[in-house]
């Protein structure tokens, strides 16, 4: 225990009364239940306000007012995840010493995990109907991720990710009628594209081309935030593919080796972005920028393949390092 004289005291000599600390009056609560049943109904902090928030954004997107039920949907989701991180909290510091309530936390860090991930899907519907896929496609893919592909509200996810055009679900015969051939779908893939907006491939490489054409029109600053963008986009891609592999791996390898595939391609499209980007920045005159993107194709690519390669030779060209890669010579090629 500090000494008063720790504390900052003047004098350690017996305390003057004034420094007693002196006890609050207390008054006594007619019922000791008021106080419990005040907090669950009035804050914001509770079960009950996230589930009331949840059924007034339901009741906002019926009648299609999209926004206060976006608003109502974030607000909850924030609070089940604060109250599961607490209560996770909880559960931590009582194991060992009271598992009663240890695991009653638990229970309910589990419990409030749920209505999250209840609200995250919810919130996705929102977005969905707004034609927002590239703001709810990350809200499905965390809910994979939480529930796991085997449980009714991951599967769910799944197939709205599916249904958005993020994912290919190949639906599997009837098990009544092994023989039975799937129905045809000639027009899913152009309407996938369409769907998923500015979060795909192919909106990505689109980018790439017009960086490009704005690249050889000597046009510098256009063409800087296509290709911007452009690895911003195969960069979110090759995360969420690659949560996805994680998710379904010991599950359905098969689905998480086609999402493994899916990130390591858009991977390796990011890089050729940021390799075009470090090019255009040389032209630039801005070495400062180009290369630290071109190291970082390095790291990513390895020094081995092909684009990693063509990246450390233009570190040498700009005069970052002293000698070319071994055997590839002084080669320029990579300059567009």
């Amino acid at each position: 225990m500090p000494t008063p004289t720790e504390r900052g005291a003047t004098s350690p000599s017996q305390p003057t009364p004034q420094s007693i600390p002196q006890p609050e009056t207390v008054t006594p609560l007619s019922d000791p239940e008021d106080l419990r049943r005040l907090a669950a109904d009035s804050t914001l902090l509770s079960m009950e306000a996230g589930q009331r928030l949840v059924q007034e954004a339901k009741e906002s997107a019926a009648a299609q007012e999209y926004e206060p039920a976006v608003s109502k949907l974030q607000q909850s989701r924030e609070i089940f995840n604060q109250l599961s991180n607490f209560h996770q909290q909880l559960y931590t510091s009582f194991t060992g010493i009271d598992n009663r309530i240890a695991n009653s936390h638990r229970t309910l860090a589990a419990e409030t995990a749920q209505m999250r991930d209840e609200a995250s899907y919810e919130l996705a519907l929102v977005h969905s109907a707004q034609n927002k896929a590239d703001l709810a496609v990350p809200l499905l893919i965390q809910i994979v991720g939480s529930q796991q592909p085997t449980r009714e509200l991951g599967r769910q996810a799944y197939q709205l990710l599916g249904e958005i055009g993020f994912v290919e679900i190949i639906q599997e015969p009837s098990s009544s009628d092994p023989d039975a051939a799937p129905d045809a779908a000639p027009e899913e893939p152009s309407t996938v594209a369409q769907q998923t907006g500015l979060l795909s491939m192919e909106a990505a490489n689109r980018l790439m081309e017009e960086a490009r054409q704005s690249a050889s029109a000597e046009e510098y600053e256009q063409a800087v935030s296509k290709l911007q963008r452009s690895r911003e986009i195969f960069n979110q891609l090759s995360n969420f593919y690659q949560q996805l592999f994680t998710s379904f791996a010991g599950i359905d390898n098969a689905t998480a080796e086609t999402h493994r595939n899916l990130a390591a391609e858009t991977a390796e499209m990011r890089d050729l972005a940021t390799y075009e980007l470090a090019l255009v920045h040389r032209v630039q005159n801005q070495p400062a920028l180009a290369v630290p993107l071109l190291i970082q194709i390095i790291r990513s690519q390895q020094p081995t393949r092909e684009l990693g390669k063509k990246a450390y030779e233009q570190l040498w060209e700009l005069g970052f390092v002293d000698s070319p890669y071994p055997g590839g010579g002084q080669n320029s090629s990579g300059v567009q």
